[in-house]
């Protein structure tokens, strides 16, 4: 939803500069980079609840404002910052780059705790096969 408009965004803004000196008022790369990562965090949860278009935008409202109160910044310096990044194509394309890392490594976190808990629901639990290996031997007795 908004990742495209983002994109679009960034790729209309493509200028020159030189400076990595952000202005007052500005949020710097890392605090840029942990609001936008939960902003895509919480898109992508909401697009998972599969319903409508208007209250999917009423639950994001309420995840922005919470994500907000979380990372004590108002909605406006967020916008601010945001346009003076999109001035800034150098700037936001190493945003970007760490958001992207960001959430590729949280996918394949996630991707592997998957693996691992259905690998503990195939196996069968050590003491298991200890015991039946006991009950066969007494058996064959």
């Amino acid at each position: 939803m908004r990742t495209k408009i983002f994109i679009i965004c960034y790729l209309f803004l493509v200028s020159c500069s030189s400076s990595d000196d952000v202005p007052e008022g500005i949020l710097e790369k890392d605090e840029m980079i942990s609001i936008m990562l939960d902003m895509y965090l919480a898109e992508g949860k909401v697009n998972n609840l599969r319903i409508t278009r208007d209250s999917s935008l009423a639950i994001f409202n309420a995840y922005e404002k919470a994500l907000y109160e979380k990372h004590n910044v108002s909605d406006s310096v967020y916008r601010e910052s945001l346009t003076y990044y999109y001035d800034h194509p150098m700037q936001l394309e190493k945003v970007y780059e760490s958001v992207l890392d960001s959430l590729n490594l949280k996918q394949e976190r996630l991707k592997e705790k998957k693996e691992e808990e259905g690998e503990g629901k195939d196996k069968p639990k050590e003491g298991d096969a200890a015991d039946k290996d006991e009950e066969k031997d007494k058996n064959k007795e």
